[in-house]
């Protein structure tokens, strides 16, 4: 939630900018000599949040989270080295730095993003 009380915003690129799903609540609110008074945005995709490219086929990272967790019980370092030859290192090419996209990946797979994520896709 965003309150705004007796707000001015003057002479700039853009005055407010928000989530596309903010709830703004604004008493006294003027915004004057702006390029956009207000942007309300959509959220960066999941590929973007990951570092990937925004056109990465999703079944791509699917496949790379599954070769991931099939091999938890090896040392990270094994787990990203298990995904040389997924489909989506093999699609992002010589650009694909594998102990980065790797780290990132076992990393969002920790703090349970992918698979939540993963869930409202498939549910």
């Amino acid at each position: 939630m965003l309150n705004l009380k007796n707000v001015r915003i003057d002479n700039c690129g853009t005055g407010i900018s928000a989530p596309k799903d903010a709830k703004i609540n604004a008493d006294g609110l003027e915004i004057t000599n702006t390029k956009q008074a207000i942007e309300l945005r959509d959220p960066p995709s999941l590929m973007i949040k990951l570092g990937l490219p925004e056109n990465t086929p999703p079944m791509y990272l699917i496949d790379a989270m599954k070769i991931l967790e099939g091999n938890k019980k090896l040392p990270d370092k094994k787990r990203i080295d298990s995904l040389k030859n997924s489909p989506l290192v093999e699609w992002l090419g010589t650009a694909a730095d594998l102990a980065t996209i790797g780290c990132v990946l076992l990393s969002a797979q920790t703090q349970g993003l992918i698979s939540s994520t993963l869930e409202r896709i498939f549910a």
